[in-house]
């Protein structure tokens, strides 16, 4: 058999080369597709993330530069995995003075100073002084980000080309430049495939700015300020056909503030807006208001002012969040008017803060001195003679636990007719005002500009009228359910009301007062009534609990436990106005801060109730309640508002709390003058890049 001789021209082998040739460069090209779809979802993702923690950082940079930049590095952290930690030792914290000033410490954790204090300001002729700007640089996953954040910022900046050929934003130099604020994103991979074939490490870098928009730079004075910042249900009308109405006041249109991010995400049942159609609308709305022959009622926005509610988390609205329930647009057409909610900056309670936080501090320590400073007698009395003392400039009537047990036979008006006109009253004990037969009409204190102080706790079941009080301190309690002012079914309790039956009037000459409850609840049961005239109610929860700093966040603990709670039960009868001598404008600083000089007009002007006490408490009462003034509870997790079923309640009242729910199956119109309310600036925000 002869054996086969291959020939010189044989390519037997040479397409299986051809072929692993071809291969090597189609795999190039698909590691090549597969780095550069990946490097573009990543981009996508750090923009989406860098956006979001932008419109976070914006929302509170009216408080000041840090904190702008410490929100939109929380955002961060808490929403993107990449992001969760910054590489230990790599955060760096610098004042953008010339030359750069590096902080010791972050200014993110230091509440007593930064971010909450730290304003922004201006150069000569409104430049910015960039001495005042803040930012954070940092790494994450062992250097494979690198990230800055700085509030304030001013295009062009030379690492970005485009800035030279697009229009550039340079803030408002009113504002110092600090309206915006960048968060730059830098990321370094290795490639997943194309290093095979030689491709080495790629960085990309992204940017986005944003800023408070001057577009539209409002004062609003919501009826409603929400304070809670991350939680569901933070305004909850959704049940027996209750309704809350934020009314217009002539050409101002009804607002509706809630703070809260909503990061988390909440269940449809649990929106951080939760309301519902009812047989008469919707069960949230904030109205319109015409701007030509203003009328009273819901309008409709057409040549007006809209309505706005406000929510922050809808700047950033994670998927499946659940901000508000579902919005038909067909009710905006309604006589109910506009209730769908709108993006919002955060407010916090820095606007009350800012005008009450001092005085509030001086007042609690006032309190606090005289209520426990000189073992149950008055101010600078060393002894009591006679259920008398002088001390201090006053003459004081001393009743002691005894006395107070007889009070019908201590005030009895036959042999003691000068007793209840004594300008200064000190009540060493408990008190129990109830009916008595030697006082059938209850106990009417008449003194003008008078002073009158219970150590202990108040209970009223029959009528108590102090006529003309400039000063009502009592102690309360902090023992068993810790209530410090008990009115009770029958109770009647009137301050600064020269007729117990009548209701609130506008005095010719208006002359405020101010109550202290020391310690323990306001509470009222059923059929209690109570008349505050031109009155100002101070519940300190056991004295130092007011904030050391404005814009302080809503706490959880320990304010949970403080006893200085609203508890006005159902059928109670409310007639409460806040001190009002500054009419038709806002008062100055000057004319509320206690610092002064001269002495202010009115410390406490506008502000009917303030509490820091947290957990639930609620206000409760039929179409006769009469409110007015702005009732500060921003710590209560949740107030409930609630009126009997087809009620008509209206109230001229501002409400700030932290989270509110309505019941009981009444409408409730919030029809709030805002000369006497705390205005809010809310901005639009915008991003630019």
């Amino acid at each position: 058999m002869r054996a086969s001789r291959r020939t010189g021209g044989d390519e037997r082998g040479t397409v299986l080369i051809l072929m692993a040739l071809a291969m090597t460069a189609l795999l190039g090209m698909v590691a090549l597709v597969v780095d550069l779809s990946q490097l573009r979802t990543d981009r996508r993702v750090n923009k989406t993330v860098a956006d979001m923690s932008v419109r976070a950082g914006l929302g509170v940079v009216n408080l000041g530069p840090w904190s702008g930049v410490c929100r939109a590095s929380d955002y961060l952290r808490a929403n993107a995995p990449a992001f969760s930690s910054f590489d230990p030792g790599s955060e760096k914290w610098f004042r953008l003075s010339s030359p750069l000033s590096q902080l010791p410490t972050s200014p993110c954790l230091n509440t007593a100073t930064s971010p909450f204090i730290d304003g922004c300001t201006t150069g000569p002729l409104g430049s910015p002084n960039t001495g005042s700007w803040a930012r954070l640089t940092a790494t994450a996953g062992g250097g494979r980000f690198s990230i800055e954040v700085q509030s304030g910022y001013t295009m062009p900046d030379s690492r970005f080309p485009e800035d030279v050929v697009a229009a550039v934003d340079t803030g408002d130099p009113l504002k110092g430049s600090c309206d915006n604020l960048v968060v730059i994103l830098t990321e370094r991979r290795t490639p997943l495939l194309a290093g095979v074939v030689g491709v080495g490490e790629t960085t990309t870098t992204i940017r986005s700015v944003g800023r408070v928009s001057n577009l539209r730079s409002e004062e609003y004075s919501p009826a409603l300020l929400l304070l809670e910042r991350e939680g569901c249900n933070v305004l909850s009308v959704a049940s027996n056909n209750s309704r809350v109405i934020a009314q217009p006041y002539l050409n101002f249109p009804g607002v509706i503030q809630i703070d809260s991010a909503n990061r988390g995400g909440c269940s449809s049942n649990q929106a951080v807006l939760n309301g519902a159609t009812t047989s008469g609308g919707p069960s949230i709305i904030a109205c319109s208001a015409k701007t030509v022959s203003p009328t009273p009622g819901c309008n409709v926005a057409l040549a007006g002012k809209p309505g706005r509610i406000g929510l922050y988390g809808l700047n950033f609205q994670p998927p499946g969040a659940h901000l508000t329930t579902p919005f038909t647009g067909s009710l905006a057409t309604t006589t109910y008017g506009d209730t769908q909610a709108v993006r919002s900056g955060q407010s916090g309670r820095d606007p009350a803060d800012r005008i009450y936080r001092q005085n509030l501090a001086t007042l609690d320590g006032e309190a606090q001195a005289v209520l426990t400073g000189n073992g149950g007698r008055p101010p600078g009395c060393a002894e009591v003679v006679n259920s008398a003392c002088t001390a201090n400039g006053r003459t004081w009537l001393v009743l002691q636990q005894a006395d107070c047990n007889s009070l019908g036979t201590f005030f009895d008006p036959s042999p003691f007719p000068l007793r209840t006109a004594a300008p200064n009253i000190w009540f060493n004990c408990d008190l129990n005002v109830k009916p008595y037969a030697l006082l059938p009409s209850g106990l009417r204190l008449s003194a003008p500009d008078s002073y009158v102080v219970i150590t202990g706790k108040l209970s009223v079941t029959s009528t108590f009228a102090i006529v003309d009080p400039r000063t009502v301190f009592i102690g309360g309690t902090a023992s068993g359910p810790g209530i410090g002012l008990d009115i009770g079914n029958g109770g009647n309790f009137n301050v600064n009301n020269p007729t117990p039956t009548d209701d609130c009037v506008v005095p010719a000459v208006v002359k405020p007062t101010r109550v202290v409850v020391g310690n323990g609840s306001f509470k009222m049961g059923s059929g209690g009534i109570v008349h505050l005239c031109q009155t100002f109610v101070f519940l300190a929860n056991g004295y130092g609990k007011t904030p050391a700093t404005n814009g302080t966040a809503p706490c959880s603990s320990p304010c949970s436990t403080y006893l200085g709670k609203l508890e006005i039960g159902s059928g109670s009868s409310v007639d409460w106005t806040a001190p009002n001598k500054i009419t038709g404008r806002r008062p100055t600083s000057e004319e509320v801060l206690l610092t002064s000089v001269p002495a202010p007009v009115s410390p406490y002007e506008d502000l009917g109730l303030w509490t820091e006490a947290g957990g639930a408490q609620s206000l409760s009462g039929g179409g006769n309640s009469h409110m007015t003034g702005v009732f500060f509870l921003g710590n209560a997790n949740a107030f409930t508002l609630a009126g009997n079923s087809g009620a008509n309640v209206s109230l001229s009242a501002q409400f700030i709390t932290r989270r509110m729910s309505v019941t009981g199956g009444a409408t409730v119109n919030l029809v709030l003058n805002p000369f006497d309310a705390v205005p809010v600036v809310i901005n639009d925000l915008m991003l630019v890049r």
